[in-house]
């Protein structure tokens, strides 16, 4: 039984692939095989197993290969005429035919072989004809080696183990190439050394022995190349089609995020319409705008059912608000705001809520604060989410303080922090993802969409600034907006306020 080493991984991973190149633009074509064994490689020829992979890995090394080989045979040409400058000194009894061999022979046709190469019909099936090029030299030398006398006849074995060791460590002509033309090389000196031009047992048992050596060695040195060649190629198909596929699956995760995000736009301005009719018409019987209501229970159930819708308005609007920022589509409207009063709206908020829920809120302004340029809602935005994140996981008896400060960078900070149950270190980053909560008792007793800190980092980033957040599990939670300096508004000498962007 033929030995065979599988380079296939698994079945079901590789075996989707369509087919492997029928070209060098590298086309697919279907595979109905779809077997474990597809790249399945003999170890004594070095051939794949399925013809048409074999077939594909001929045309991906010709191309790459054929450059290098062109060079390798101009180059051999060259390096062979050089050597016959010895021809004056070893064999200087046939040095005009030895030259003749050289120039008139060899040369010709190893550049013979160049510029049929670059003939528009030739191909990765014409190989066997490049192969001849490790043919030409050695065949050669031991035609000189067959005409000289002694003691050249002893020593061009010597040129042999180039030829040989050239052709073989070099090129990428194909291991059964260089191994049957090296042998047949082999063959035919000693064919002349024993019955052409005959040399004593002892010379001959040396040069053989030389000669066997550096055979051995350059043909295994070859069959590792082509064997790592092999491999390479199996590596790099493999590697294109898990890119393909990626690309493809990349490209349906964009198109599904695109249709989700496409979704909750249309979901949440259709919800937001009926939702502000019931807010309003609750607040209007809650208030009893028209007249008594027949039961102090009825304005009671009304004031839930605006503090109901307002509570599904804001969650519809952080999801409009998340989608928008997916999609690229949530714009800036900057205006000179007042930080410091945009906050104390927003702390007015949160102060019944606070005290209901039996936690410290405290809000403190460090330093003199500039004007920024800013969106106001969102900047509105940014604090609320930051305030009722740590208000909802402060447990009763604990503190929440808010700060607002010039930080030594010069930048305006916005800092929330709280005593709360804080955050695991390996949970930081995944809560700045959409729809995700952090599993734990504390969080499960709460109701949340898991968009407040996505929506804050994309407000942030929307601003040119950044969020960052630091937390002790037990312990509580830090969060940092920050809005870069450059957004502060500068007045000019007229007293009006206008804003710079530095």
């Amino acid at each position: 039984m033929t030995e065979t080493l599988s380079l296939a991984s698994s079945h079901d991973e590789y075996s989707e692939r369509a087919g492997l190149l029928r070209g060098a633009q590298g086309d697919a074509a279907p595979n109905s095989a779809g077997s474990p064994n597809r790249y399945a490689l003999n170890l004594l020829t070095l051939n794949f197993r399925e013809p048409e992979v074999e077939e594909a890995f001929r045309i991906d090394n010709f191309n790459r290969q054929i450059g290098l080989t062109r060079i390798s045979i101009g180059g051999g040409a060259i390096i062979f005429g050089i050597y016959s400058l010895f021809d004056t000194y070893v064999i200087p009894d046939i040095l005009y035919e030895a030259w003749a061999i050289r120039f008139v022979v060899a040369a010709p046709l190893l550049l013979g072989l160049v510029v049929i190469s670059y003939m528009p019909w030739f191909s990765h099936k014409h190989q066997s004809v490049l192969a001849l090029s490790l043919a030409i030299p050695g065949l050669c030398v031991v035609a000189m080696t067959a005409l000289a006398g002694a003691p050249g006849s002893y020593l061009y074995y010597a040129g042999l183990i180039i030829i040989i060791g050239y052709n073989n460590c070099l090129w990428r002509l194909g291991c059964l190439y260089s191994s049957g033309i090296s042998l047949f090389v082999f063959a035919c000196y000693e064919a002349v050394l024993l019955y052409v031009n005959p040399v004593p047992p002892i010379i001959l048992m040396n040069n053989n022995a030389f000669l066997v050596f550096a055979i051995g060695v350059s043909l295994f040195i070859n069959y590792i190349q082509e064997y790592q060649l092999r491999i390479s190629y199996v590596d790099n198909e493999k590697l294109r089609f898990e890119r393909t596929r990626s690309e493809r699956l990349l490209s349906r995760s964009e198109a599904a995020n695109r249709a989700k995000n496409d979704f909750l736009a249309i979901m949440s301005h259709e919800l937001r319409t009926p939702l502000n009719a019931i807010i309003g018409f609750s607040e209007i019987i809650a208030n009893q705008m028209f007249g008594p209501v027949g039961q102090a229970k009825y304005a009671d159930y009304a004031g839930d059912i605006r503090s109901s819708g307002t509570h599904l308005l804001s969650i519809i609007n952080d999801i409009l608000d998340i989608s928008k920022a997916e999609a690229g589509r949530l714009q800036l409207e900057e205006e000179p705001i007042d930080p410091v009063e945009s906050l104390n709206r927003a702390m007015r908020m949160f102060r019944q809520r606070a005290s209901e829920l039996g936690v410290d809120l405290s809000f403190r302004v460090r330093d003199d604060i500039p004007w920024i340029i800013a969106d106001p809602r969102l900047f509105n935005q940014v604090a609320i989410n930051l305030t009722s994140n740590a208000l909802k996981f402060t447990p009763e008896g604990g503190n929440v303080w808010i700060e607002i400060a010039i930080d030594a960078s010069g930048n305006l900070v916005l800092t929330v922090k709280d005593s709360g149950i804080g955050i695991k270190k390996s949970d930081i980053t995944r809560i700045f993802e959409p729809f995700v909560q952090v599993e734990n008792a504390m969080s499960r007793t709460h109701q949340g969409t898991g968009l407040g800190l996505p929506l804050v980092r994309k407000i942030m980033s929307l601003h040119g600034g950044s969020v960052d957040l630091e937390s002790v599990v037990g312990e509580g939670t830090t969060v940092t907006a920050t809005f870069p300096k450059s957004r502060f508004v500068v007045p000019d000498p007229s007293e009006e306020i206008r804003w710079n962007v530095r």
